[in-house]
């Protein structure tokens, strides 16, 4: 199906690089993601020694009740700026890696849609049926692949709602606990 073995050897290779973009891709999203731990446990320790040296200068109940209070909201709030971060990072990683394969896809199906053509004009008489086979084949293919990718947008448009619609409910409500 390809003229020469140097198509099926570009094809492979642009496979491996899309694999070694995709792999670096997911590195740089977990080194972000390590990052913003590490950071959140830098915060959270120094923290809770603020609250323990603040909860020991407590002298009264209602000093007590007052320390308690105060920090419920700065809390809930926190963890949900770090829960919208973790977001962004997943999803940007996610969005690229996603790019990087439906960029590949897109490149490969050029190039079988060009086999496919050469194939059809030295196709030997009556096999017509076969080309026009193939032809739907790799078109329905094609139409699969964009069906997926609209799905799979929409996914995370939809994700990204809940997700802005959950964190701004958050905030609401930890200012009434509070």
């Amino acid at each position: 199906m390809f003229q020469t073995p140097e198509q099926l050897i570009q094809i492979h290779k642009a496979s491996l690089e899309s694999t070694q973009a995709a792999t670096l891709k997911s590195l740089e999203g977990i080194e972000k993601l390590a990052e913003l731990n590490l950071q959140a446990a830098k915060t959270s320790i120094d923290e809770a020694s603020e609250q323990f040296r603040a909860l020991f200068d407590v002298k009264d109940p209602q000093a007590f009740a007052e320390l308690a209070s105060s920090s419920v909201q700065p809390t809930a709030e926190k963890f949900a700026a770090y829960s919208k971060h973790v977001y962004d990072i997943t999803n940007e990683t996610g969005t690229s890696i996603a790019s990087i394969y439906e960029k590949q896809f897109a490149e490969a199906s050029k190039l079988f849609q060009s086999a496919v053509d050469q194939f059809a004009k030295n196709a030997p008489a009556g096999s017509e049926g076969m080309v026009t086979f193939v032809r739907q084949a790799l078109n329905a293919a094609n139409s699969a692949a964009d069906q997926v990718t609209a799905v799979t947008k929409q996914a995370v448009e939809l994700a990204e709602t809940n997700f802005s619609a959950a964190t701004a409910k958050a905030a609401p409500r930890s200012k009434k606990v509070a």
